[in-house]
């Protein structure tokens, strides 16, 4: 088995860089993309690598709520609704519920086993 480093600050340039109650703006949806693009390379380049299956999960969950999020934050910027941070807000929360989630188990661990 080897040992793969990826840490939380791995998970840094990942940020959305969207607080909650924020407008939702173009440059938020263009933030968000980056972000989503980021991770979801990284996280396809550690499934492959074999991780274990509940580190598996987590990626999956965490992609999942990134990829909603920017599908959400690209329907309100469409509407032209800025204002509208209400239309976020639920996959906003996914989105934190699955980032804590995957933080917690990076800082339990020291490197991953692949």
């Amino acid at each position: 088995m080897k040992k793969i480093d990826f840490t939380m600050a791995d998970l840094q340039p990942m940020s959305l860089g969207y607080e909650e109650g924020q407008y939702v703006t173009r440059e938020v949806l263009k933030r968000a993309e980056k972000a989503y693009q980021y991770f979801h390379n990284k996280y396809l380049e550690l499934v492959a690598s074999g991780v274990e299956p509940e580190l598996r999960d987590l990626l999956i969950g965490h992609d999942a709520s990134l990829e909603d999020f920017v599908g959400r934050v690209r329907q309100v910027v469409k509407s032209g609704y800025y204002y509208d941070s209400m239309g976020v807000f639920s996959v906003y929360l996914e989105y934190n519920d699955t980032y804590a989630e995957l933080r917690d188990y990076l800082n339990s661990r020291w490197s991953i086993d692949v």
